[in-house]
């Protein structure tokens, strides 16, 4: 065997000794366990047009709800799927006008946008999810932040969202109280 066979062949053998050593390593150390000892990947989603915003938010493991607002009466309006019935067994309802600032009758085509995020919010006795919606007034900024009850062993319930907190960016413009 020449002596540039036997350095490919050993080099060959070194490569191979590697990758066997890093897969072991990756098995012995939990890099490839099993799915619970996997973490969870979450997916949020949020979508609008000139009439309605809607998103999707985690609210519990492998269960999200989905919100809409209509631009048009400030109805925030939400549900979860049942994953025993895949039906709408968990709705959410809150009018966002007033938090925003708006005066009843007054709000002539409003704009908004809404999104979610991830919090720990604790208000009271009520539970609430690890999530939260924020829903912005595009022509001032003024965003309100509500929290979404949430109770697993509930999957039939009707429910107000809980306003958190109100952001007005600019002093609120003269929509603001």
């Amino acid at each position: 065997m020449s002596s540039r066979m036997r350095d490919t062949a050993a080099g060959a053998a070194g490569t191979l000794i590697v990758l066997v050593a890093a897969v072991g390593g990756m098995v012995l150390g939990g890099r490839f366990g099993s799915p619970e000892q996997l973490p969870r990947v979450s997916a949020v989603t949020s979508q609008s047009d000139g009439s309605f915003a809607v998103c999707t938010v985690p609210l519990d493991v492998g269960v999200e709800g989905f919100f809409m607002l209509d631009f048009e009466t400030g109805d925030l309006s939400g549900g979860v799927l049942n994953p025993s019935t895949a039906q709408f067994g968990v709705a959410y309802k809150h009018n966002v006008l007033k938090d925003l600032g708006f005066k009843a009758g007054q709000a002539k085509n409003p704009k908004f946008l809404l999104v979610s995020g991830v919090a720990e919010p604790r208000r009271g006795t009520v539970t609430l999810a690890s999530s939260v919606l924020y829903v912005t007034d595009s022509s001032t900024g003024t965003t309100a932040a509500y929290g979404i009850p949430w109770n697993a062993q509930q999957p039939q319930m009707m429910a107000p969202l809980v306003l958190l907190d109100i952001a007005r960016p600019r002093g609120g413009g003269a929509k603001a109280k």
